[in-house]
């Protein structure tokens, strides 16, 4: 179900926020990337099967930025390569967080990133290597490797007021429990750029349902 941060366990009262995300299959769209020729925005050897295609991410921030930040022990982030693939394909964060770029395959990885909001490479990366990779500032990075050009994952960093966060495998309904009172923006996304938002207030509200959340192609 929903996962609050730590900071906000203390909370007995507040709002609780539910609702579900239906995730239409998308088309496979062009994209042109410095370093390699990647075939796809999800990566040359993603079929119909891959259920990565499905991932939703949903997240809720202050929409005032003027709000403390919420503090996050969650256990670390890792983005492993295995299989000559991304696990997992899709990751969400918050700005200031540390990802580990592991190589659990036999083979040598270079994983990089041209993105606005983070630009980095960690190199050659020998089998059972990694390199710890911090993100300060918010928005959406395209990972690649720069040796096998059909890899792709997407981290997407939220912003330091995000007080709750969720991954859906496939459709499904998420719920957030124990919100303060304020003013927020629930976020949603999708492999391919597919995004979705609602603005929500808690004010005087036990509970908020929403209607069917819809992230098309």
């Amino acid at each position: 179900m929903g996962s609050l941060f730590p900071s906000q366990r203390l909370i007995a009262q507040g709002t609780s926020i539910e609702g579900s995300v239906v995730v239409e299959r998308a088309q496979s769209p062009s994209i042109e990337m410095g370093g390699g020729g990647y075939q796809d925005k999800f990566g040359g050897n993603t079929n119909q099967e891959d259920s990565s295609l499905d991932d939703v991410l949903v997240w809720l921030e202050f929409q005032n930025r003027n709000q403390p930040e919420v503090k996050d022990t969650r256990k670390q982030r890792v983005l492993n390569q295995l299989d000559k693939r991304f696990e997992p394909r899709l990751i969400i964060i918050r700005a200031g967080d540390v990802v580990r770029i592991l190589n659990s395959d036999p083979v040598y990885h270079n994983v990089f990133s041209l993105s606005k909001a983070k630009r980095f490479d960690v190199g050659r990366r020998s089998p059972g290597d990694f390199q710890e990779v911090k993100f300060n500032k918010p928005g959406v990075i395209d990972v690649f490797c720069d040796i096998h050009s059909d890899m792709h994952a997407v981290i997407v960093v939220a912003p330091k007021q995000t007080v709750a966060m969720q991954k859906l495998n496939s459709s499904g309904g998420f719920r957030f429990d124990a919100i303060p009172e304020g003013e927020y923006t629930l976020h949603f996304y999708a492999l391919g750029d597919r995004e979705a938002s609602v603005e929500i207030s808690t004010v005087d509200k036990e509970n908020v349902a929403l209607e069917p959340i819809r992230i098309g192609s």
